[in-house]
């Protein structure tokens, strides 16, 4: 199964409505609903439990952060 930011960029890259994307992404991926699950129970911001996340995991989210910020997502 593929890593869900990478589910997420590849929708992305395609532009469009970020809402409609993540909503799509967790149609069709459980392993998104499960990380929303858990940031609503964490009571963090979505910015600081996918920061802490990708800590966890060993990943550098400063190539998406700029690649949202390129297309003006905040």
């Amino acid at each position: 199964m593929a890593n869900p930011m990478q589910i997420l960029m590849q929708m992305m890259s395609g532009g469009g409505n970020p809402q409609m994307i993540l909503q799509n992404a967790i149609k069709q991926n459980p392993q998104f609903n499960a990380l929303l699950n858990q940031q609503k129970q964490s009571g963090m911001s979505m910015e600081q439990f996918v920061r802490q996340l990708a800590q966890q995991n060993g990943v550098d989210i400063n190539p998406m952060v700029q690649f949202l910020n390129q297309r003006g997502i905040k």
